[in-house]
């Protein structure tokens, strides 16, 4: 499912999408302290082993740059509404605990909510990857997602997001 990242990871990522081309020395000081220097570059060598950044050169020197893969994935971070409410319904045996526990983090990286104990809600577009990847789960365990405009009242679902 969707790749899930620490909150010093994602400040940098964040950066990154609003300021492209900045240099390293900039966004380590737009970051103001908030990312000690160790796990900033450990997190700037992650993210380009991931392909997730690159260093271009630029007109004022080298800059980095989020390449087409890490431009979708920050699109998660900030996700769209597109009228079409997503309920993920899974049945996981307690034999396979760890899936469920691993489901429910990932769900709550795609800003699902919990609705009921095993039916999470979402009101946000998804990857056309993360719905290959239920259908995937689908195949294995009861996983189930259902997406539908006709809810009869919305009231209390709009108040979780």
């Amino acid at each position: 499912m969707a790749r899930t990242f620490n909150d010093k990871t994602l400040k940098i990522l964040k950066a990154l999408a609003a300021n492209p081309g900045i240099s390293v020395a900039n966004l380590q000081a737009a970051l103001d302290k908030s990312v000690d220097y160790k796990s900033f570059h450990n997190a700037l060598y992650r993210l380009k082993q991931q392909e997730l950044l690159e260093s271009r050169r630029n007109e004022s020197g080298s800059g980095l740059y989020l390449t087409e893969e890490g431009a979708r994935l920050i699109r998660r971070f900030r996700p769209e509404r597109d009228g079409v409410w997503k309920l993920v319904i899974f049945d996981i045996p307690e034999k396979q605990k760890y899936v469920r526990v691993v489901l429910r983090s990932k769900l709550k990286a795609l800003h699902f909510k919990k609705w009921q104990n095993s039916i999470w809600i979402s009101p946000y577009k998804l990857d056309e990857e993360i719905e290959a990847e239920l259908n995937e789960l689908s195949k294995r365990f009861f996983v189930r997602l259902i997406k539908t405009n006709d809810i009869n009242k919305t009231d209390d679902l709009e108040k979780l997001f």
